[in-house]
């Protein structure tokens, strides 16, 4: 999995069936420090996170395994919510 910030939404009026219904969001990476990273995703939300908020993303097949993007053309999907971080010695991560 990666980590990512949810930095915007993603509007699509004409789309493969297989995803009508679901909401698109427009995800930065970031470094376990939480400085952005210049790598991008459109993912799927199975979660409900909003602008600004820290997720994870499962990319690949892997990606189609929740209840929600089962059978979807995807590459990508939110699959959790980050809601805090423990780290001991985050000198010896960065």
């Amino acid at each position: 999995m990666k980590m990512v910030k949810v930095i915007g939404s993603v509007t699509s009026t004409i789309k493969d069936d297989s995803l009508k219904g679901v909401k698109l969001l427009f995800v930065q990476m970031v470094n376990i420090d939480l400085t952005e990273r210049n790598d991008f995703y459109i993912a799927i939300d199975t979660v409900g996170l909003g602008e600004g908020e820290l997720g994870l993303i499962a990319t690949g097949s892997t990606a189609k395994r929740t209840d929600i993007t089962k059978d979807r053309n995807i590459d990508a999907a939110i699959v959790a919510k980050v809601e805090r971080i423990d780290l001991e010695n985050i000198n010896h991560i960065v």
